[in-house]
């Protein structure tokens, strides 16, 4: 009993015995804490517009991927190898067709229509861009010819066309939309 009277006498004054702080101090520590308090909103704005952002992307992303599947649904491809064999070649020839239109300005009817005689070599080059292969003719009248081929129109048949130079001027072209 004489311990436990001990302890509670000099408990309450353990507690009540701590220095006096003054209003200096605890001013500091309050301005302390309300500058973590101030950056830990600051953090918590920043990654509130983040998760918008990502939100934002992953819709996107979303959207693609439904885009992708409905075009895929779309597209099938046959099971009978015929059939199978017939998509294939189409598809090739529409790639190739697509390739050949992105090799150069030659592949527009509107560049074919600035054409004319009397261009010279880097002139036709500028114009029409380069050509295929340029070769020689035994003519007496043309020295040297460009030509430009490919299937411009997905059909399968290869599409031609010449330009013929003689002492670095056109003389004569043959354009692949004039048939």
């Amino acid at each position: 009993m004489k311990k436990l009277t001990l302890v509670s006498l000099i408990l309450p004054c353990l507690l009540f015995a701590q220095e006096n702080v003054s209003n200096a101090d605890l001013s500091k520590k309050l301005n302390l804490i309300l500058q973590k308090i101030g950056g830990l909103e600051e953090r918590v704005s920043q990654l509130e517009s983040d998760n918008i952002a990502v939100r934002t992307e992953v819709e996107k992303v979303a959207e693609s991927v439904q885009e992708a599947k409905s075009i895929t649904e779309q597209i099938t491809i046959p099971n009978n190898d015929q059939d199978k064999k017939s998509f294939f070649n189409k598809l090739r020839i529409g790639l190739e067709s697509d390739a050949t239109q992105n090799k150069g300005p030659w592949t527009q009817k509107s560049t074919w229509q600035a054409m004319k005689k009397n261009l010279s070599r880097f002139q036709v080059r500028k114009l029409l861009g380069n050509p295929n292969s340029i070769k020689g003719d035994l003519s007496p009248r043309i020295d040297q010819v460009y030509h430009y081929h490919g299937d411009l129109n997905a059909d399968g048949d290869e599409e031609k066309a010449i330009v013929n130079f003689y002492r670095d001027r056109v003389v004569s072209f043959a354009s692949p939309f004039l048939k």
